[in-house]
């Protein structure tokens, strides 16, 4: 269980509960060394993301707020897991998901539209804002199992 060590983000509606809770932990070991690419626009959900990851020892490439950020972070290494916000400043995502897929990284969406239009197909899973720590990290860790499977 995620204990209530909580962090609020005025004006921005977003928090995320921290997961350093010993249990917690010990259910994350498969996220250690995982590489993630975090593209999110909003600095304090980037922020939060980053911070989460860190704290389970996954190793964070970004926060990227643009998509040209995002392309030069990806040249330089491929993530196991990406993810991106579907809109970046009115940037859509749309063809670094498809980038993304062709190379075989994972991708978790996180968008604020209720039903963001993107092809189910190319991704791992579309969380939707706000989302709980506990969702993320679900989906993370099926992510680097499904990776591990390769």
């Amino acid at each position: 269980m995620l204990y209530a060590k909580r962090r609020f983000f005025p004006g921005t509606g977003t928090s995320y509960v921290s997961s350093s809770a010993a249990g917690e932990r010990q259910g994350m070991a498969e996220l250690r060394d995982l590489r993630v690419l975090v593209v999110e626009d909003s600095w304090h959900v980037a922020q939060a993301l980053k911070t989460l990851l860190e704290e389970l020892s996954v190793s964070v490439a970004g926060p990227a707020a643009t998509l040209d950020e995002a392309e030069r972070l990806l040249a330089a290494r491929a993530p196991d897991v990406a993810i991106v916000d579907i809109n970046l400043k009115g940037e859509m995502a749309y063809g670094l998901i498809d980038r993304l897929n062709e190379i075989g990284v994972r991708v978790v969406v996180i968008s604020g539209y209720a039903v963001p239009q993107v092809a189910q197909a190319k991704v791992a899973a579309v969380l939707q804002k706000p989302f709980s720590a506990r969702s993320l990290l679900a989906i993370l860790r099926q992510a680097a199992a499904a990776n591990d499977a390769r």
